[in-house]
């Protein structure tokens, strides 16, 4: 598990460890309960001319019981540490910006929590970043400042992960 603030973050190492060699890239998953709704959202590269894996892995988690939400991020270790701005495009225009706060995790990962620019809130980033990705269908660009992640969440996973706020997560 990843400790980031308060709450712990459970890695999802099935896709994240493993290469994708069959013709389905997954590119999200979704996981829900009474105790948590999760939504993972993976932007894959192409390795080695042949076989897919995610550099960027972008959590959507609830935790039904305590009424925590927020958006966290997983990247590989390279990954500077230290404040970013990471920009949502839809349409190659920018729509809004968040700020994470990247740290090392171990030696494998580097992670983060995303809040609005200039806020402290995570649950707000939460509430604005699912209500655009729930608006753009799942299909969406971030942007830090060197890379570009193009986001494609399949449409089921993006259905089963509303329909569980809906069902389980109640302010």
């Amino acid at each position: 598990m990843l400790s980031i603030g308060l709450i712990l973050l459970p890695v999802c190492s099935v896709q994240a460890k493993t290469a994708v060699n069959d013709h389905r890239h997954p590119t999200s998953k979704v996981s829900s309960s009474e105790k948590q709704c999760r939504l993972d959202i993976y932007h894959l590269v192409k390795k080695d001319g042949r076989s897919f894996r995610p550099n960027l892995q972008i959590a959507f988690i609830t935790d039904n019981l305590y009424r925590q939400r927020y958006v966290a991020m997983k990247t590989g270790i390279s990954h500077p540490t230290g404040f970013e701005n990471i920009s949502y495009y839809r349409s190659g225009q920018p729509i809004e910006v968040f700020t994470a706060n990247w740290r090392n995790n171990g030696t494998k990962h580097t992670v983060s929590r995303l809040v609005m620019l200039g806020g402290t809130s995570d649950k707000q980033a939460f509430d604005v970043l699912s209500g655009l990705m729930k608006t753009d269908q799942g299909h969406f660009e971030l942007r830090d400042n060197a890379n570009r992640y193009r986001l494609n969440a399949n449409r089921n996973d993006i259905s089963a992960f509303f329909t569980c706020l809906n069902d389980y997560y109640h302010e």
